[in-house]
């Protein structure tokens, strides 16, 4: 092996000389060096070569780009320039006539100028005047074509069009999908045979890259074999292996979701570019990109079609107040426009309510375990639909007995219009707007009748207590049900009662009350969304996802991200066989709609190899995704009291923080009381950047969170501490297995679980 420094040519500065240097000066130990992406066990001068070669194509692949980047940049900000000019103008043409008209003598010569500013006016509005904002990320994807019928063609993808000063698109929006449908779905060599704006085109794709152009400078690019990062100080080295930058989340201060825009998988673009019609479920592993993918579909579908998906007509709901936050100020950077609805559940339903009428309070005490396994119950469903089935039956023979005792003339057209309603809505309906109860000339008996009636269909909460009070009706619903029992039924009637002499709801009856309005036709119930994305569907219960399904539209245009393995609510269920699936087209069968597009999403991208086997062991099972990358092993610590816990946790800390000063942490106790105990503990001791997170205050600002488990649902972080994660604790059932598991993946690429007490399931030990 000939070992020794070659001079590094001039022409390569900057070109992958860290890593050349390196593999010179070290003589190349034997086991070998990996360059990009090929393995050297020697070094000669053949094979310095081939690595000059390599830094070659290195350096004309950099300076092709960087041109490129520098064309369109130029032409962006003179497009810009110009049409700020241009808008100038207008606004001092505009003026100066205003000007006009208050100098102007006579009502005539006033109204002229009056015309002439609205057409000024007419005239601005019809120039599409594009946002400055581009240049902050001009694009991020290129894609050359070798086509049959017009030869070569090169296409920029970005998050937004931009159009030069002749209308010619120089960037692409990547909801365009004809053309980004080629970038997300094919390899460079492949052929392809897509419809284009009308036109069937054939051909090959010549080269596909992933570029990141942050503020109009050049910074990564990624291609098949190739992946290339811009150090800060300007030179360009390998990323490492299946290119993950080496400067992650915890070098760059940004822990905020992930922007995904330019790594969609086709999975993922097929998921987000399903027809609008369609009703998506989206399921996977933790980090598997369910909830970008969700957020990016409504950016999509806001993008095809923005008169029907106006921000005001399209819900989403999120598992936690954090997300809820942060969710709603996103949402207009990736296109879905200001406005878009994000609620929690409860605080969604609770407007619902309102909107009707309804001011509930809610009492405040736990629930009784047995009462609330029957209102989470998947058949309370049943309960409410059976119990107005109920009354339409009794309501239709109790009215057609008065109108008989009353003498009415029209009985048998009443009888026969009446007996053809199979919905309770639907006697509602034709009781406020048919003709025969509507006219001005029918008997004042039946007008008196039709209002008593009416009255008593809007005390809606007599309905609710009526429907879990009825034990007959319980025990005919729920009697072949091997979990509910004699003892369920009891427990639940003393909890009604006890809530019902209080004038007092609980939190579990929210959406069977939601339910039973949308059951009775109440329109402020079904605000009719063009669009519904559901995030943790999972932690829902059935019927509080069919009164989201049923907010939809006739259309049906609905996302559900979901994934039972992180479903840490342990009441809610969707045992149907097909689980979600099942349930949906259940429903669906319920209100007529029939399209179901189900997606699993199979790579898992947040988490490292690492975490995701330890997460797995966890629950007990085997791994449910691919997850390409490798990292750090999870370091688990045993401990001999609490309070070598806390100073083994400091000292982790402290080292973390002095190696990556940018990164953020998630230290998750179980429950809130340990949290509070724990930061405090931290904070005396003199742990700095240190901040208590609880429900809607949570910041992706760099430091040390402390949190409890259910907090972080939804969440994601560079590093990760489980602090004492007892059998305790965490006990050997599901729904704690699913807690944990949930923890475990909030973390992307550092995870410690230090502990002083027998530790829970699936934790290996090593000793502190």
């Amino acid at each position: 092996m000939r070992t020794g420094f070659f001079p590094f040519p001039a022409p390569y500065a900057g070109v992958a000389r860290q890593n050349f240097l390196f593999y010179i000066t070290r003589g190349l130990v034997a086991s070998g060096v990996d360059f990009a992406g090929q393995r050297f066990h020697y070094l000669d001068e053949t094979l310095v070569r081939r690595i000059l070669g390599l830094m070659e194509q290195f350096r004309k692949l950099v300076d092709f780009e960087e041109r490129r980047l520098g064309r369109i940049v130029a032409e962006m900000s003179e497009t810009l320039s110009a049409e700020e000019l241009d808008r100038q103008d207008k606004d001092r043409e505009i003026a100066e006539l205003k000007s006009q008209k208050t100098e102007a003598v006579g009502w005539r010569e006033k109204r002229e100028i009056d015309e002439v500013i609205e057409r000024c006016r007419a005239r601005y509005a019809m120039r599409h005047y594009q946002n400055s904002r581009v240049l902050s990320n001009p694009y991020f994807g290129v894609l050359e074509l070798e086509d049959d019928d017009l030869g070569k063609l090169s296409y920029c993808l970005g998050r937004q069009s931009f159009f030069d000063r002749s209308g010619k698109a120089i960037v692409i929006d990547w909801r365009e999908a004809p053309i980004s449908r080629l970038y997300y779905e094919y390899e460079a060599g492949e052929l392809y045979e897509e419809e284009i704006r009308g036109r069937e085109r054939t051909g090959a794709l010549s080269n596909k890259r992933q570029v990141e152009t942050a503020g109009g400078e050049l910074h990564k690019i990624m291609e098949k074999g190739t992946h290339l990062i811009r150090s800060r100080d300007g030179s360009w080295r390998s990323a490492d292996e299946n290119g993950a930058p080496a400067a992650r989340k915890e070098e760059t201060s940004d822990h905020r979701l992930p922007e995904i825009t330019a790594l969609i998988s086709p999975d993922q673009f097929r998921a987000i570019t399903h027809p609008e019609s369609s009703t998506v479920l989206l399921q996977g592993g933790a980090g598997s990109g369910k909830t970008t993918v969700g957020l990016h579909r409504i950016a999509y579908l806001a993008y095809q079609d923005s008169e029907r998906f106006t921000p005001g007509r399209i819900l989403v709901v999120m598992f936690n107040r954090s997300l809820q936050n942060y969710i709603s100020r996103i949402l207009p950077e990736l296109g879905a426009g200001a406005g878009v609805q994000v609620e929690t559940y409860h605080g969604w339903a609770g407007k619902r309510l309102r909107a009707a009428g309804l001011h509930c309070s809610y009492d405040s005490a736990p629930i009784p375990a047995e009462a609330m396994r029957i209102k989470k119950h998947p058949r309370v469903i049943d309960l409410v639909d059976r119990y107005l089935d109920g009354l339409l039956q009794k309501s239709r023979s109790w009215l057609l007995e008065q109108l008989d005792q009353s003498g009415e003339a029209q009985l048998e057209e009443i009888r026969s219009k009446l007996e053809s309603l199979s919905r309770f809505e639907d006697l509602v309906r034709v009781l406020g707007k048919d003709a025969i109860f509507t006219q001005s000339a029918q008997p004042q008996s039946r007008k008196r009748l039709k209002s008593r009636l009416l009255a008593r269909f809007d005390n809606h909460a007599a309905d609710l207590q009526a429907i879990l009070s009825d034990r007959a009706l319980l025990e005919e619903i729920f009697g072949a049900q091997g979990d509910i029992g004699e003892r369920a039924f009891d427990q639940l009637a003393r909890w009604q009662e006890s809530l019902r002499s209080r004038n007092l709801m609980d939190f579990s009856d929210t959406g069977i009350f939601l339910w039973l309005l949308q059951r009775k036709g109440v329109l402020a119930a079904r605000p009719d969304y063009a669009h519904v994305m559901v995030d943790e569907a999972q932690d829902l219960s059935a019927i509080e996802l069919a009164t989201l399904l049923s907010a939809a539209d006739e259309r049906q245009s609905i996302t559900i991200c979901g994934d039972m393995a992180q479903k840490i609510k342990g009441e809610a269920t969707f045992d149907t066989g097909e689980g979600f699936a099942g349930f949906i087209r259940s429903h669906q069968g319920r209100t007529g709609a029939a399209t179901l597009k189900s997606d699993t999403l199979v790579v898992g991208f947040r988490a490292t190899r690492p975490i995701m086997e330890l997460a797995w062991r966890v629950l007990g099972q085997s791994p449910s995704m691919l997850v390409p990358r490798g990292g750090d092993p999870v370091r688990i610590l045993s401990t001999r009291s609490p309070r070598e816990t806390l100073c083994e946790a400091k000292a982790v800390l402290q080292d973390h923080l002095e190696k990556h000063p940018a990164g953020l942490v998630a230290v998750v106790l179980r429950y809130k009381s340990d949290a509070d105990r724990v930061f405090e503990a931290l904070k005396n001791s003199g742990l700095t950047q240190l901040r208590r997170h609880e429900r809607d205050d949570f910041s992706f600002q760099p430091g040390i969170v402390v949190t409890n488990a259910h907090q972080v649902k939804g969440l994601e972080f560079s590093a990760v501490m489980v602090i004492n994660p007892s059998a305790a604790q965490y006990r050997d059932d599901q729904e704690s297995r699913m807690l944990l598991h949930v923890v475990i993946t909030r973390a992307a690429d550092h995870l410690w679980i230090i502990g002083h007490e027998p530790m829970a399931y699936g934790l290996g030990i090593e000793k502190g």
